[in-house]
C-alpha cells in the first residue's frame, strides 16, 4: 500500500513511535504497584466511558469524569482491584 509519503518522513515516523513508547514505558516503570493499579483503573473506565458517550453530549466537566469513572470502576470490584483495595480500606476504618 503506497501511503505517498517520502522514506525520510516514514523513518522519522517510525523513529518518534519508538521513542514516545520508550518513554512511556519509562513513566510506567517508575510507578509503584499501588500508583499503577490506580492509573490502569482510571485510564481503562475512562476509556471505557469515553466510547460509550455520545460525541454530542460534549465533554463534562473534570470533576464529573472523576465521578463517573470512580463510580464506575466501584460498581466493578473485580476488575479495578487498585480502586477496590482503597474503598475496602475506607470501610474497615
Amino acid at each position: 500500500m503506497s501511503h505517498g509519503l517520502p522514506d525520510f518522513m516514514v523513518n522519522y515516523l517510525a523513529e518518534r513511535d519508538a521513542q514516545r513508547a520508550a518513554e512511556v514505558e519509562a513513566f510506567l516503570s517508575k510507578l509503584t504497584p499501588r500508583e499503577r493499579g490506580l492509573f490502569h483503573d482510571a485510564a481503562v473506565m475512562g476509556y471505557v466511558q469515553g466510547l460509550q458517550r455520545e460525541r454530542a453530549e460534549g465533554c463534562p466537566k473534570d470533576s464529573v469524569v472523576m465521578a463517573i469513572v470512580a463510580a464506575a470502576c466501584l460498581a466493578l470490584p473485580d476488575l479495578y482491584p487498585g480502586t477496590a483495595a482503597i474503598a475496602q480500606d475506607e470501610a474497615r476504618r
